[in-house]
């Protein structure tokens, strides 16, 4: 497998991925800085691939405990041969499982950039490692579960879904979690969102759904909005109401 060694946040992490394959873009460094934490966190990156999200998470926040959990061998070996390049302010621990066999982990918080296109779909790869990425391997059902399952009784999840499917995520995660928070994203204002990141927590108080106003990547001239600049380039948070 050829693989390239790619700059992220400006050039303040250094990450594998596959030439061919699935290459983390955007949204995984846009879902990262959207996770609050404090010291001494326990948070578990689903579906970790090449340790994207947990790098940027690890880099931005100090003091915290991180696990990707990453079924596909390749992609496991990628995110740890990373490690020796970065400098990070906590520690990550990758590890090779699937999910599915993941029991009472116990998270403070779960974050995932999860396969989403349904099995049915008609899109399909020549790459093995594209649809593995794309495709859903897990019912969505049994994904929120199973997200349910390892997560503390006030646990986070944060996630990032086709804005098409919303409803259908939403739907299933109200089972789940009390409360929940929709985040539209949208290329350019006035442009329909195209996907969302979709937050749930456990809590003991009545269900509750907010839909926030849209999240805008792009100004009109095409260059990044200056808050997600600062995100892809510096590390920065990005604030959710």
């Amino acid at each position: 497998m050829d693989i390239s060694l790619d700059n992220f946040l400006g050039g303040q992490l250094r990450i594998y991925q596959p030439v061919k394959g699935y290459r983390a873009g955007t949204d995984s460094v846009i879902l990262a800085a959207c996770i609050k934490t404090k010291k001494d966190l326990k948070i578990l990156d689903v579906g970790s691939g090449v340790g994207v999200i947990s790098y940027c998470i690890g880099f931005r926040c100090s003091n915290i405990n991180i696990t990707g959990i990453e079924k596909n061998i390749n992609y496991y070996s990628l995110a740890i041969k990373s490690l020796k390049f970065n400098k990070l302010n906590s520690k990550i621990n990758f590890i090779n499982k699937n999910f599915q066999d993941l029991h009472a982990f116990n998270s403070d918080i779960i974050v995932s950039n999860p396969p989403w296109f349904n099995k049915s779909s008609t899109y399909l790869s020549d790459n093995n490692l594209i649809n593995e990425a794309k495709i859903e391997s897990l019912d969505l059902e049994l994904w929120v579960s199973q997200v349910s399952k390892n997560l503390h009784q006030n646990g986070e999840y944060y996630t990032i879904f086709p804005f098409s499917r919303v409803e259908e995520i939403v739907k299933i995660m109200k089972n789940y979690f009390n409360i929940i928070k929709i985040y539209p994203i949208t290329s350019f204002q006035n442009h329909a969102p195209d996907r969302a990141i979709i937050y749930g927590k456990k809590a003991n108080t009545k269900y509750t759904l907010i839909k926030s106003d849209n999240i805008i990547i792009h100004k009109p001239d095409k260059s990044f909005m200056d808050n997600i600049y600062r995100v892809l380039r510096e590390g920065s948070s990005l604030t959710l109401a």
